[in-house]
């Protein structure tokens, strides 16, 4: 996996990103409170999020080399630098206590590394009772197919490069009844595959 590949993808999926947002906040059902997004692959929806909820604390992190500096950049071009913190994160080890976060977002987090269920975990574990995680990907749920199909060859190829493996939905519940969470979480399928875990 290069930075080059990453700013690759996260630039084509760019008109994703408003569809995800939508997605997410439909499942958060708020337009306040504190969020993460996770991942060489953030920062789109986290930017998204935040020019729609005005009230929604936002932080965006990964630590992978380089990755930093270019979330800093796309943040600072959309004008959110006051609203939007990026730091580096270890997303298999997160930098935070129990109870941080309202909602955890990681766009990819179930395709890209073995430790999906570790990744689960630690989104579940920051969040605050009441809130909400999703991981894993996708188009978004009300992205139209015209869309989709614009984008849909070059995203494979390119998701290929980077390593992404094929998910089934049973192999996501597995992941998630080894977490500990599949009693407090549910599959979203819409154009894509998402743990969707709430907490309390």
């Amino acid at each position: 996996m290069e930075l080059t590949d990453i700013i690759e993808v996260n630039e084509l999926f760019s008109p994703m990103y408003g569809y995800v947002a939508g997605q997410v906040l439909a499942a958060y059902g708020r337009d306040d409170g504190t969020a993460l997004e996770l991942g060489p692959f953030a920062s789109g929806v986290a930017i998204e999020l935040a020019r729609r909820c005005d009230r929604l604390r936002l932080t965006v992190g990964d630590d992978f080399p380089g990755v930093t500096a270019y979330f800093e950049r796309k943040v600072r071009d959309a004008g959110l630098a006051e609203r939007i913190r990026v730091l580096p994160l270890n997303k298999l080890d997160l930098d935070f206590p129990e109870d941080s976060f309202d909602l955890v977002v990681f766009r990819g987090g179930l395709f890209f590394w073995d430790e999906s269920q570790r990744i689960v975990e630690e989104a579940y574990r920051v969040l605050k009772s009441g809130g909400l995680a999703m991981v894993g990907g996708g188009f978004g749920a009300e992205a139209p197919d015209e869309l989709i199909d614009s984008i849909a060859t070059q995203s494979r190829d390119l998701n290929r490069k980077l390593g992404k493996r094929v998910l089934t939905e049973t192999e996501l519940k597995e992941i998630l009844r080894a977490a500990g969470l599949d009693g407090r979480s549910a599959i979203d399928k819409r154009h894509g595959l998402w743990a969707v875990m709430r907490k309390g």
